[in-house]
C-alpha cells in the first residue's frame, strides 16, 4: 500500500524553493515563520503578496493609485481635475 504524503507535503516544497510561510495554529492570526516545525495541528500557507491601491475622483472620474507612494499621492491632491479621495488606504491579499 502507498505511504501517504505529508499533510503539509506542498507547503513544505514552496519554502524549500524559498517561498515566504506563514503558520496559524487552531485558528488564530496568520504568522511569518522563518523556521516552521510543520505540526500536524497547525495551518501552513505561502504568504500572500498584499496589494495597496486607494481610488480618487477627478472631474467624475475615477482613478486608482497603486502601491505606497506619499509623494505621488501629492501629486495627486496638487492636480487641478482632483475632487478628493474616494477611498483610505486598502490592503488585498493575492
Amino acid at each position: 500500500m502507498p505511504k501517504k504524503p505529508h499533510k503539509h507535503r506542498d507547503i513544505i516544497i514552496a519554502w524549500a524553493d524559498g517561498e515566504d510561510i506563514q503558520y496559524s495554529f487552531k485558528g488564530s492570526e496568520w504568522e511569518d515563520t522563518d523556521s516552521p516545525c510543520w505540526e500536524t495541528n497547525s495551518e501552513y500557507r505561502i504568504k500572500p503578496e498584499v496589494i495597496r491601491y486607494r481610488v480618487a475622483l477627478f472631474n467624475k472620474t475615477t482613478q486608482t493609485l497603486d502601491g505606497n507612494d506619499k509623494d505621488l499621492e501629492q501629486v495627486w491632491e496638487r492636480n487641478p481635475k482632483f475632487s478628493k479621495w474616494l477611498t483610505t488606504w486598502i490592503e488585498v491579499e493575492v
